[in-house]
């Protein structure tokens, strides 16, 4: 199937994080926000699953990394796939690697992901994607304005490439370059995209979070600021958010306990924490940390189906 290369009107301009949506564009009122988190997001896999095998349908879903992952196989109605390769593929060098970041310059092989596993392994059913009502925003991080440029469908090439940029960690990935933009990892600019999914019109939300309800992040940032402006000094904004990230990701919680008071979301996320890092090579880790968003999502069904249901 050839995918379309079309590139909207609003990322032709200049984006800015929480542009609303244009006159012309379908206009929501339910969203779907799924955190990012790396191999965590196989806990985001399995409430993915349920909300399939269920019927549960979203006109849009807005992805962050792993997030934007995940959620390809969620509009494409594949059971199961993003498991598959989670559990399957874990393990495999081509998938994740010293080795891949050594030959690639990307820990996490995106042409492996996105090519052989993508058309032969795994194949991911892109008619039904196309086909689907579900439209997809997958954020990523402009490192010329530390600021989030969000893709749709119609922006997607045949490589997925505004995936794999969402999905591009600082220090373990190239910088992504699409359209004009030069890109990183979605997270770095909004961890957990509400507030562009309530500028977007969608005044109820399903959160899907991969950090238990006791998480917050330290006032310190993960890198150091020496490292970043060696490898990244051409990009002050971009260093800026990343420095920002702990104090920005904390408020995205805080949002998500306001709506979710407010009988406007509900929050689905870890009951306990999982035994799953970022970079997780242990199939059997992973399983569980499926497994808990299986069952975390069928106890949230009523609560989903009645948010659904709000007129």
């Amino acid at each position: 199937m050839k995918i379309r290369r079309r590139i909207s009107a609003a990322n032709r301009k200049s984006p800015v994080l929480g542009r609303p949506i244009e006159k012309g564009e379908c206009i929501m009122s339910v969203g779907l926000v799924l955190e990012g988190g790396g191999t965590r997001g196989a806990y985001t896999s399995g409430v993915l699953d349920v909300f399939n095998e269920n019927q549960i349908v979203f006109p849009v879903v807005y992805g962050i990394s792993a997030g934007a992952c995940n959620a390809l196989s969620y509009i494409s109605g594949q059971v199961g796939r993003n498991f598959r390769i989670f559990y399957d593929y874990i393990q495999d060098d081509r998938y994740m690697s010293v080795s891949s970041l050594r030959k690639t310059g990307n820990l996490f092989g995106f042409d492996f992901i996105f090519g052989e596993l993508s058309h032969k392994l795994l194949p991911f059913d892109y008619q039904a994607f196309f086909a689907s009502p579900t439209q997809l925003m997958a954020g990523t991080t402009d490192l010329h304005t530390g600021e989030a440029i969000f893709f749709g469908k119609e922006d997607l090439d045949e490589g997925f490439t505004p995936v794999r940029a969402s999905s591009a960690m600082p220090f373990v990935s190239k910088i992504v370059r699409y359209h004009g933009h030069e890109l990183l990892d979605g997270s770095y600019s909004t961890s957990i995209p509400l507030r562009r999914s309530l500028n977007d019109g969608n005044t109820r939300n399903v959160v899907v979070l991969t950090r238990d309800a006791s998480y917050r992040k330290g006032t310190r940032s993960e890198y150091p600021r020496t490292a970043l402006r060696k490898i990244y000094g051409k990009y002050p904004s971009f260093i800026e958010a990343v420095q920002r990230r702990p104090l920005v990701y904390n408020s995205e919680l805080d949002l998500c306990t306001q709506q979710e008071q407010a009988g406007k979301a509900v929050l689905i996320r870890p009951s306990k924490p999982i035994p799953v890092g970022r970079y997780e090579k242990n199939p059997e880790r992973l399983k569980q940390a499926y497994e808990m968003g299986r069952k975390d999502a069928e106890q949230k069904l009523p609560e989903v189906r009645a948010l659904l249901a709000q007129g």
